[in-house]
């Protein structure tokens, strides 16, 4: 029994510890980025802005919707979307400066979007769209751009992610609905 001790004692040197301590602690850091990586939020922003009849008046007023899909195994929960207006100032000493203003939407919260399921194809509860009464292809033509923002939190961890994206031209607004589900197409009317 004590030369077993002594024989397990043995392979105890100092390099061998100072080799196992960096081998554990360089695995418990790619695990753990890993974990954060693959538990975030994975927010799809669809780079087009779809300029349709609002659907909810019955009437033919014209309203821009922008779509988020959810492409995470797991659920999106406070899910929350900031659009703005800027322009670009440039200041006498060349610094850039972007001016925000609001840009108002008919709903800029949602409590949960459900998960995204692979190879399922009639499935869209990934899925959402915000709407504006805002005519954004006047303002994009003038030298104004849309910034779309969105902030969720993962369902099972809380851990947060934020998608932006900037709308820079007249280009990524198109006439009609966006396509039911996982799809980033507009069907023209």
């Amino acid at each position: 029994m004590i030369q077993t001790l002594e024989l397990w004692c043995s392979g105890f040197t100092i390099p061998n510890v100072l080799f196992a301590l960096c081998l554990n602690l360089l695995s418990s850091i790619v695990f753990i980025f890993l974990l954060l990586y693959i538990m975030k939020p994975n927010i799809k922003i669809v780079p087009l802005i779809s300029r349709q009849d609002n659907p909810f008046d019955g009437q033919s007023t014209i309203v821009h919707a922008f779509k988020i899909i959810n492409k995470s195994f797991f659920g999106a929960y406070d899910v929350e979307v900031i659009a703005n207006y800027y322009t670009i100032k440039q200041a006498n000493d060349g610094i850039v400066h972007r001016l925000y203003e609001k840009l108002p939407l008919k709903t800029n919260k949602v409590s949960y979007i459900k998960r995204f399921i692979p190879f399922k194809k009639k499935y869209g509860d990934n899925c959402a769209q915000f709407f504006t009464d805002e005519d954004l292809s006047h303002v994009v033509k003038n030298n104004k751009y849309v910034r779309f923002q969105v902030t969720a939190r993962h369902s099972v961890t809380g851990l947060s992610n934020i998608q932006t994206f900037e709308f820079v031209n007249h280009t990524y607004i198109k006439n009609g609905f966006f396509v039911a589900g996982n799809s980033e197409k507009i069907q023209e009317n």
